[in-house]
C-alpha cells in the first residue's frame, strides 16, 4: 500500500451532499495547508478511494447513495485508523448515532454547527496522531523482528521473581516449556541455586535501578547449558531478564584455556601450569619445613624415533609415554607411603620429549630413588609403532629443594643439569644434582673463554631472515639472527653457545652487540634510501635481570636514529617465567615508545594467554616444530589453526616459522596465517644479499 509521503501538503478528501459546507470546509482545511478533493455523495466518495489513499477523509454521515458510515466501513476493510484516519461530521448528536460511527471505523466525531476555527486544528491533531500510532506500530514490528532473530530469551517478572511475559528467543529453549513457568515463582521452577542467583539479581535490580548480570548454568536434555543473564529494571514493580545461552562460548573459553595451560598433544599440564604449581609447592614446603624433589625426564633415542618412523610416529610415543606416566605413576605403585597421595604427584611435559615430576613432602632421598627407579621401570615395556615394537629408556635428573635451589626457575635448571649429567654417564640412568659435577662444566667454561674472546675479536656476524607477506610476498620484517665463526672450529652453531653465554651472563654483552649492531645496520640500509621493514632481535632472561637493559634498549634507539616503532624485540619463555612488576612496567614503556614485542615458538607447551596479560605482547611465533607437519599432520594443523585464530580473536599479529614447501604455504594460507618466515622464502642472508632483497621490496616462493 503506498500512503501519502510526509514531505508532501497532506490530501484531504472533504464526502458532503451539500455543496455550502463542502466549500466550507475546503476553504477552512486549505488555509492550513491542507491539499482537498471532494466528493458529494458515498459512490463517487468509493470511487475516490480506488486511486492513492488520502491522508485523512472528512466524512458527512447522511448523503446520497451509501451513506457515511457505509463508507467509512469500506475504508477501514483496506486500512486501518493510522493508514487513513476519518473524522465523521453530522447533524445527529444522539448516544447511538455517535456508537454507530465509532463501530463503523472513525477516528474522530464532529457534531454540527461545525466550530470552523476549531475544524483545521482538529484536523491536524487527528492526522499527527495518526501519523504517530503508524510509526509506533512501524517501530513495534522492527523491534518485534529483531527479538524474533535475536537467540536472546526474554523474562518479565515482577520484583519477587514471579514470571509475567516470555518471548522466546530463535533457537533457544527454556529450561520448561512457558505454560509451566508463566505465574511461578523462579523457586518454583528452576534448580535452587540457580534461583538463588537469579533473585538476588532481580532484587538488588529492583533496589538499585541499575543493570545486574548472572551467570549460570543448567542440565537441559542434551547436556549442560551455560547461560547468562542481564536483568534491568522497567518500572517500579517488574524486571526484565535478557537470558543468552553462553554454552559455545564457554566451550570455545575453555579450549582456549586449555591451549595455555595445558599440552595439546598429550593432554598433561605444560610449562606454565607445571611452574605455577611447582611455585605454590615450594612456597607451602618452605613454610612447613619439609622437602621437594623435582625430577627431569628426557627421553633417550627420541631424535632416532622421529628420523626413523617419521613425526607422526614420535608424537604417538610422546602420547603414549604421557598416557603410561599419568596412569602408572601413583601411589599405590609407587611407594606405599600416605604422604605421596595420586593427586600430591605434579606431571608436565614441558615440550619436546622432556617431563617433569614434582614430589612433595619428601621424607628422604630414598623415595626420589623409588620413584626415580619407577619410571624407568615404566618404559620398559615395549611402545607399539608402526607395527613394530619400539623400547625407549629415559635420562632423569633429580634437584631437591631448598638444597639445590630456592626457587622454580633454579630448581629447574639444576634437575635440567643432572639430566644431562646422566646422559652423559651412559643415559638410562638417573643422577641427583651435585655440585661438583665437573666434566660437562669444563666443556662449557672452554666454550665460555672463547666466547670472550669472540667478543673482543669481533668473530660475531649477523645474518636477517626475510619475513613475507603470505598474500604477495611484500617484505614486512627481518629477523636479525647470529652466528659465530671461530677460528678453529668454523661455524659453531647458537644452539651450543647460547645456553654457555646464558649461563656465564655474557649473553648479556652478547645481547648487547646483536641490538646495537642489528639498529646500525637499519639505519645504513635508511641512509642508502631503501625502505626498511621492522627488524626482530632476540632477547635473553638474563639480559633482561640487568638494571638498565631497557633503558639501554630506548638509548640504542636514539643513538643510531631509528624509530622505536621499527624494532621487535623477540621474549623466551623463561623471560615470561618472570613476571616482575618492575621489569613488566619497562616494557610497557618501551611499548609506549613504540618498541613491538613478541613471543618466539608460541605453542610448543610453553605458551600462555597469562602471558598475553602481563606483557606488551603483539605477535605470536608459531614455532617450526608444527609448521614442519603442514599439512598432513592432524595435530600439527590444529594447533596451528587454533593458535592463528586466537591471535586473531586478542588483536594480535601472527606469523609462521619455519616454512619450507608450497603445501605449507597454501595451508597458512587458507588458515588466515598474514605473515611467514622461513627457507621456502628466503635463507638467513648477510646485510649485502639483504640490500638486494630490500631492493626489490617481495619474495616470490618457487611455483
Amino acid at each position: 500500500m503506498q500512503l501519502p509521503e510526509a514531505a508532501t501538503r497532506p490530501r484531504v478528501l472533504i464526502v458532503d451532499d451539500d455543496p455550502v459546507m463542502r466549500m466550507l470546509e475546503q476553504e477552512t482545511l486549505a488555509q492550513f495547508d491542507f491539499e482537498v478533493s471532494v466528493a458529494a455523495d458515498g459512490d463517487e466518495a468509493i470511487e475516490l478511494l480506488a486511486g492513492p489513499p488520502p491522508a485523512l477523509v472528512l466524512l458527512d454521515v447522511d448523503i446520497p447513495g451509501v451513506d457515511g458510515f457505509a463508507v467509512c466501513r469500506h475504508i477501514r476493510q483496506r486500512w486501518d485508523m493510522s493508514e487513513v484516519p476519518v473524522i465523521m461530521v453530522t447533524g445527529m448528536d444522539d448516544v447511538e448515532s455517535v456508537n454507530q460511527a465509532y463501530e463503523s471505523g472513525a477516528s474522530d466525531f464532529i457534531s454540527k454547527p461545525i466550530n470552523w476555527p476549531l475544524l483545521g486544528h482538529r484536523a491536524r491533531y487527528v492526522l499527527r496522531s495518526a501519523q504517530e500510532a503508524r510509526q509506533l506500530r512501524e517501530l513495534e514490528e522492527k523491534q518485534a523482528a529483531i527479538v524474533r532473530a535475536m537467540p536472546d530469551m526474554i523474562f518479565l517478572m515482577d520484583r519477587y521473581g514471579v514470571h509475567l511475559e516470555y518471548t522466546a528467543g530463535f533457537g533457544a529453549e527454556p529450561f520448561v516449556p512457558a505454560n509451566e513457568f508463566l505465574g511461578r515463582k523462579v523457586s518454583e521452577v528452576l534448580p535452587s541455586d540457580v534461583a538463588e542467583v537469579i533473585l538476588l539479581g532481580v532484587e538488588r535490580a529492583s533496589e538499585h535501578g541499575d543493570l545486574q548480570s548472572v551467570v549460570y548454568k543448567l542440565t537441559m536434555p542434551d547436556g549442560v547449558h551455560h547461560y547468562e543473564g542481564r536483568i534491568a529494571p522497567c518500572g517500579p514493580e517488574t524486571v526484565v531478564m535478557v537470558v543468552r545461552d553462553i554454552t559455545l562460548q564457554k566451550r570455545s573459553d575453555e579450549k582456549i584455556l586449555r591451549l595455555a595451560y595445558f599440552d595439546t598433544l598429550t593432554g598433561m599440564p605444560n610449562r606454565e601450569s607445571f611452574l605455577e604449581k611447582l611455585d605454590l609447592e615450594l612456597l607451602r614446603a618452605s613454610r612447613a619445613q619439609r622437602q621437594v624433589a623435582l625430577l627431569f625426564l628426557d627421553l633417550d633415542g627420541f631424535k632416532r624415533v622421529n628420523d626413523t618412523f617419521g613425526h607422526s610416529a614420535g608424537d604417538y610415543l610422546l602420547q603414549a609415554v604421557a598416557a603410561r606416566l599419568k596412569e602408572k605413576l601413583r601411589a599405590g605403585d609407587v611407594v606405599t607411603r600416605p604422604a605421596l597421595e595420586e593427586g600430591s604427584l605434579h606431571l608436565a611435559r614441558l615440550g619436546g620429549d622432556e617431563f617433569t615430576i614434582v614430589l612433595p613432602d619428601l621424607e628422604s632421598t630414598q623415595t626420589v630413588s623409588m620413584v626415580a627407579e619407577r619410571l624407568q621401570a615404566l618404559l620398559t615395556r615395549p611402545f607399539r609403532i608402526s607395527s613394530q615394537d619400539i623400547t625407549v629408556s629415559a635420562s632423569i635428573g633429580i634437584a631437591i629443594f631448598p638444597e639445590d635451589g630456592d626457587d622454580a626457575v633454579t630448581l629447574l635448571k639444576h634437575a635440567h643439569t643432572a639430566m644431562y649429567h646422566a646422559k652423559d654417564q651412559g643415559r638410562n640412568n638417573w643422577q641427583l644434582y651435585d655440585r661438583s659435577f665437573t666434566a660437562e662444566t669444563m666443556v662449557r667454561i672452554r666454550l665460555e673463554n672463547d666466547l670472550r674472546k669472540g667478543l673482543q675479536r669481533d668473530e660475531f656476524r649477523l645474518l636477517y631472515q626475510p619475513q613475507v607477506s603470505a598474500d604477495d610476498g611484500t617484505i614486512v620484517g627481518l629477523e636479525a639472527l647470529i652466528r659465530w665463526q671461530h677460528p678453529e672450529r668454523g661455524l659453531v652453531s647458537p644452539a651450543q653457545f647460547i645456553p654457555v653465554a646464558e649461563d656465564s651472563g655474557l649473553i648479556v654483552a652478547l645481547g648487547d652487540w646483536v641490538l646495537r649492531t642489528a639498529c646500525r645496520q637499519l639505519r645504513s640500509w635508511q641512509e642508502m634510501g631503501l625502505a626498511t621493514p621492522r627488524v626482530a632481535v632476540n632477547v635473553s632472561a638474563r639480559q633482561l635481570r640487568t638494571h638498565d637493559f631497557l633503558g639501554s634498549v630506548a638509548t640504542i634507539i636514539a643513538a643510531t636514529g631509528i624509530e622505536a616503532s621499527q624494532l621487535e624485540l623477540e621474549l623466551t619463555e623463561s623471560i615470561l617465567m618472570e613476571p616482575e612488576p618492575r621489569r613488566i612496567d619497562g616494557f610497557h614503556r618501551l611499548r609506549k615508545l613504540g618498541v613491538h614485542f613478541s613471543i618466539d615458538d608460541f605453542g610448543t607447551g610453553y605458551s600462555s594467554l597469562s602471558y598475553v596479560k602481563r606483557f606488551p605482547i603483539g605477535m605470536l611465533k608459531i614455532d617450526q616444530s608444527f609448521v614442519r607437519g603442514l599439512p598432513d599432520n592432524a595435530d600439527d594443523a590444529g594447533i596451528t589453526t587454533a593458535i592463528i585464530a586466537m591471535a586473531h580473536s586478542l588483536g594480535l599479529e601472527v606469523i609462521a616459522e619455519g616454512v619450507e614447501t608450497r603445501a605449507q604455504l597454501e595451508f597458512l594460507r587458507q588458515a588466515n596465517c598474514p605473515k611467514m618466515q622461513g627457507y621456502l622464502f628466503s635463507r638467513p642472508r648477510p646485510p649485502e644479499e639483504v640490500e638486494h632483497l630490500l631492493r626489490q621490496g617481495s619474495i616470490k616462493p618457487p611455483p
